[in-house]
């Protein structure tokens, strides 16, 4: 069983800076939860859009592995939070070994005042916790975020797109979005799922029917099939059951359908598919090499009967199972999902790519 760690965010809350912001006209400092609605607006005003609240309240209060740690800057005048960047909680280990782990998100400043050097500010007082150089850490920064980084000197720490591939279901979907007319776009993708599916059922190992299961909820028996399918020499992100459930079932906005590969009575392998109308994303697969293709077969199988066009992957080059998604048809491309992650007490070991194994359950929510 994989535990869930305590939730240290009082400790967080509580330990004294070495460094104290320097304008007087803004307090820097780590918010409360009573903070969150104005950090959710703020936010808001800053992309443009509104996210739900329920989506708000799900990733900042409701992560088993605790609260979200947020700096803010807040004008003193108005009280208006002017900027804002989270730290959620993240399962990091490094081999067998638990590390204090986190996801950075919403790095975001309002529009009126976005390159006033509210960033600088922010980041140096962050710094001054006694935590800032003894994290585990993880990003999926936009463009904006990587000019931000590489700017404040810490652009090492950028490790570059991931590597991805797609499963042409029906291929329908992909033709349209690359801008062709209906009339082509129909014909040819049924000739290229129809193509897809023929290659996978030639280069797909055969073996016994397996027994497959819809998951209602994680339990802890399958934490047993995470650590003996996806343990990692470096940096990787254990995801228990606590944290699959509240990560897909629970979630309130997006639909995941987790599947279960069965061998007498027992869970050998899991996947979990995310559905969003002709597009699907393979978020989770842990599986052994011998019920890899199995579980491949089983999860690709139950995205076709979602009405799925095509399935997408991503994750780092060196990803244990990419030969069984080539093998499954899926397409090499390069992504625009960056990875930064560094791991500070092996800062120069943990920034390379081939030091890190995640999956597309590791991203930012936006």
């Amino acid at each position: 069983m994989i535990e869930t760690p305590a939730d240290l965010f009082d400790e967080w809350m509580s330990l004294p800076l070495s460094v104290e912001g320097d304008d007087p006209r803004f307090d820097v400092r780590r918010a409360a939860p009573e903070d969150y609605e104005r950090i959710y607006d703020c936010v808001d005003a800053a992309f443009g859009k509104n996210r739900p609240r329920a989506l708000y309240d799900w990733l900042y209060r409701e992560n088993p592995f605790g609260l979200a740690r947020v700096w803010i800057v807040e004008e003193i005048a108005t009280q208006r939070i002017l900027k804002t960047g989270a730290f959620y909680p993240w399962p990091i280990w490094r081999g067998d070994t638990p590390l204090r782990g986190s996801l950075s998100g919403d790095a975001a400043t309002v529009p009126d005042w976005q390159r006033k050097g509210l960033s600088s500010i922010r980041r140096n007082v962050r710094r001054g916790h006694p935590w800032s150089r003894k994290i585990a850490t993880i990003a999926g920064p936009n463009e904006g975020s990587r000019t931000v980084t590489t700017k404040a000197g810490e652009g090492s720490s950028m490790l570059g797109p991931l590597k991805g591939g797609v499963a042409v279901l029906r291929g329908a979907p992909l033709f349209e979005r690359a801008g062709l007319p209906r009339f082509l776009s129909e014909p040819l993708g049924a000739i290229a799922g129809g193509a897809f599916a023929g290659l996978r059922s030639l280069t797909i190992e055969r073996g016994p029917a397996p027994q497959v299961e819809v998951i209602d909820r994680f339990t802890s028996d399958l934490d047993a099939v995470t650590l003996a399918t996806m343990q990692f020499p470096l940096y990787w992100c254990p995801h228990n059951a606590d944290f699959l459930n509240w990560r897909y079932l629970d979630h309130p906005v997006e639909t995941y359908r987790g599947l279960a590969l069965v061998s007498e009575g027992r869970p050998v392998a899991y996947s979990v598919l995310r559905v969003d109308g002709d597009e699907s994303t393979i978020s989770e697969f842990a599986a052994a090499p011998e019920h890899a293709a199995q579980l491949m077969t089983a999860t690709l199988a139950h995205a076709r009967e979602a009405d799925c066009g095509y399935t997408t992957f991503f994750a780092p080059p060196g990803w244990r199972h990419w030969g069984i998604f080539r093998r499954a048809g899926f397409i090499p491309y390069t992504t625009n999902n960056h990875l930064d992650g560094v791991y500070w007490p092996e800062k120069e070991e943990s920034e390379r790519m081939d030091a890190w194994q995640v999956t597309p359950g590791d991203r930012d929510f936006h």
